[in-house]
């Protein structure tokens, strides 16, 4: 039985329902009807089976692929109000944050437009704020000439009551919270990503941890590299286990130069008056919170990747499995039974090929009984036939298998 449903939420747009369209190759009106059809509670089977006239035909496959592209879209709407009213909450909303987040066509984007404003773990940033140190470091960033002059601003800064000894202390607080603030800008975070997936190698050793003579399963991943774009999910699975086993030390490996040219880049620098104390500051945002969460990201997605190739793999195994001949050198006749839409018969041979196909309407509305029977009867021996098989279809009955004799 089939329990996917869309998620709840507003439809999604006109202009959303024609990309889905274009994309999958069908008509507006077909993707219309799907989406109608499945708020209305069919199940996908159901519409594949009994609502052909109102889909135009569409197989199950498409219909779950315009199930998912929909449902996609519902949810990222959901999530762009949902972030909305958090932010909104907070006093922060911006107009131009606000048009930024309905633009976002991606969750990543979505999220990392969000990710400033999403409530946080503590960390050294945090300790910075409760020091008070964050006016000061936002005039710095944004080049207020009220800071111009540092070398006269941060002593005045210093107090032991908040542990700000010294002048350096008042720098390290203040690059704490800017290396926070430039980890979390959506520009440089989606540039890095990039880069990461254009450079990065999946690489893997032999752990030092292992005894002699252990992990030999994994031998041909003590000393392993290749591009994320190209490795196979098995191998993501089995560098994934190697490592859960302490087999194997992975870790992603990329063009650093290129990460941070694109990070700064994309980071109002050029020129800045205090540039030579906020690259410092840049490079700690990279390899202390960046990068690790980036790398974190593009390992979780090839493993989830790797998990869905897998199911893939053994769905299409088992069906390969139930759809072998259940009769062995058995040629067999294929009832599915229907009234409206008719008997759909398919003739195997002994190997469970498809020889012909047919339709007959024995049933009311058109009730062509007599057609049926010699329709059927050709077919029969034409491939002789020896076994008939019926479906539990509308038309059933009671469900039988038998010999024609």
């Amino acid at each position: 039985m089939d329990t996917a449903t869309l998620p709840a939420g507003a439809p999604a747009t006109p202009l959303d329902l024609s990309r889905i369209a274009q994309d999958l190759q069908i008509r507006k009106a077909q993707v219309e009807a799907v989406v109608q059809l499945l708020d209305e509670g069919n199940t996908v089977p159901f519409i594949t089976r009994y609502r052909k006239e109102r889909t135009g035909g569409l197989n199950e496959d498409v219909i779950r692929r315009v199930q998912h592209r929909v449902g996609q879209l519902r949810h990222l709407a959901e999530r762009k109000q949902t972030i909305l009213k958090s932010i909104d909450a907070q006093g922060r909303l911006t107009d131009d944050l606000r048009a930024a987040i309905l633009a976002a066509e991606m969750p990543k984007r979505l999220e990392d437009l969000y990710l400033p404003y999403k409530p946080k773990k503590r960390s050294l940033a945090t300790d910075a704020r409760e020091k008070g140190l964050e006016p000061l470091a936002l005039a710095v960033w944004t080049r207020d000439p009220a800071v111009a002059n540092l070398a006269e601003v941060l002593p005045g800064m210093v107090n032991p009551e908040k542990q700000l000894n010294t002048v350096e202390d008042v720098l390290t607080g203040v690059g704490h919270i800017l290396a926070e603030l430039i980890a979390e800008t959506a520009d440089v975070r989606g540039a890095v990503r990039h880069v990461l997936w254009d450079t990065g190698r999946l690489t893997s050793t032999k752990s030092e941890s292992l005894p002699e003579g252990k992990g030999l399963e994994y031998k041909d991943y003590f000393q392993f590299t290749e591009p994320i774009r190209h490795v196979p999910p098995h191998r993501v699975l089995a560098m994934n286990r190697g490592e859960k086993e302490n087999a194997l030390k992975v870790k992603l490996e990329f063009d650093g130069d290129l990460v941070r040219r694109v990070a700064v880049d994309n980071l109002p620098l050029a020129d800045h008056p205090h540039a030579p104390m906020l690259y410092p500051v840049v490079e700690d945002a990279l390899t202390r919170l960046l990068l690790p969460s980036l790398e974190r990201e593009v390992r979780r997605e090839l493993t989830e990747r790797a998990q869905d190739h897998a199911i893939v793999v053994f769905a299409r195994n088992l069906r390969s499995l139930l759809l072998q001949p259940p009769l062995r050198g058995k040629r067999v006749l294929a009832v599915d039974p229907g009234f409206r839409t008719g008997c759909k018969l398919a003739a195997l041979d002994e190997t469970g090929h498809l020889l012909e196909d047919a339709v007959i309407f024995p049933h009311p509305p058109q009730k062509r009984a007599a057609d049926a029977k010699n329709r059927l009867e050709q077919l029969i021996r034409r491939h002789q036939t020896s076994v008939i098989a019926i479906g539990n279809g509308t038309a059933a009955g009671r469900r039988r298998s038998s010999s024609p004799g």
